[in-house]
């Protein structure tokens, strides 16, 4: 006869063949994570991307500033007396030389005196008719009066461009002072997608102000060149001398929001890329860039293509 307290707990646990019994009715493999109905877990979509790579290529560090077409030196034809412009008159882009007669201005007591038909006696030879000529060589930009247009002393007639001295106001960070030198050459890039050469002129004694910019005329090199004024251009001027570096596509490289954080994604294989962090380099022509760091294999393959938000390890397919 077992002790009470012996007697409830043996009562508690049940028999060793009812325990046998229930683990043969209920055992058994759980079903695997995913499996709903023997229905096949869904694959993750496949990124469909290009690929390019790396290459060595002679590069150069450029510096690249907007500048705009002027005319420097101008001569502006102002009446010398008081009276009334005379015709013909001249044209708007009409060359003139040196000393050639561009305006005619009648004094009013001409005109109503009539001195420029009298006729017979030699010594009265002031007609009232003042010459203005040009006081060198240029093009006419402005013609500001007309035949019959009663003017004042000292009131401007038009505009004469010397166009030898024709250029392009360059402005220069003065925090890029030390890559720009007077005599230094440089390339101009046009509007209509023409380059010219050009050259770095002396210093100018203005500047901006609240731009902290130094001022500089940058001269075509050869002659031909005609454009007006205010035509907005880009500057290129050589930072290094030519060297050897590593560039890859610009299109590879990705960034974030602040343009801080640079990164690239590497193929590992035929259908894994990972994101691999980068210090790009200035800008190339051909639509390449310099890498700074790391160092890429010729054979790594690099997404050029629908790499645009992909996180790392990220499954993809190559385009053939």
């Amino acid at each position: 006869m077992l002790p009470p307290p012996l007697r409830r707990s043996a009562l508690l646990l049940p028999p060793l063949w009812l325990a046998l019994l229930l683990a043969g009715c209920y055992g058994g493999a759980a079903p695997a994570e995913g499996e709903t109905g023997g229905e096949a877990a869904p694959t993750r979509p496949r990124a469909v991307v290009t690929v390019g790579t790396v290459r060595q290529d002679t590069v150069r560090e450029v510096l690249t500033l907007s500048a705009i077409s002027a005319y420097p030196a101008k001569d502006i034809l102002r009446a010398t007396t008081t009276g009334y412009v005379l015709g013909p008159a001249p044209v708007p882009g009409q060359r003139v030389r040196g000393g050639e007669l561009v305006f005619r201005v009648q004094t009013k007591e001409s005109r109503v005196l009539h001195l420029d038909q009298l006729t017979g006696d030699p010594a009265l030879r002031f007609s009232g008719v003042v010459r203005v000529a040009a006081p060198r060589a240029g093009v006419l930009s402005t013609v500001d009066k007309l035949p019959g247009d009663y003017v004042l002393e000292g009131e401007p007639l038009g505009t004469i461009y010397d166009q030898s001295r024709f250029g392009f106001v360059l402005d220069v960070p003065v925090t890029q002072l030390r890559y720009v030198r007077p005599g230094q050459r440089c390339r101009v890039l046009l509007p209509d997608g023409r380059r010219i050469r050009g050259r770095v002129g002396q210093a100018l004694a203005t500047g901006d102000l609240s731009a902290q910019t130094q001022r500089y005329l940058v001269r075509p090199i050869g002659n031909g060149l005609t454009l007006p004024e205010n035509v907005v251009v880009r500057v290129e001027i050589d930072q290094t001398a030519p060297y050897q570096a590593t560039t890859l596509p610009r299109a590879a490289v990705l960034s974030d929001e602040t343009q801080t954080n640079f990164w690239v994604m590497r193929l590992l294989n035929d259908s894994v890329a990972v994101r691999v962090a980068v210090v790009p380099g200035p800008a190339q022509p051909g639509e390449r860039l310099v890498l700074r760091n790391p160092r890429f294999n010729p054979q790594d393959r690099l997404l050029l293509s629908g790499n645009y938000g992909l996180d790392d390890t990220a499954a993809v397919t190559v385009k053939r």
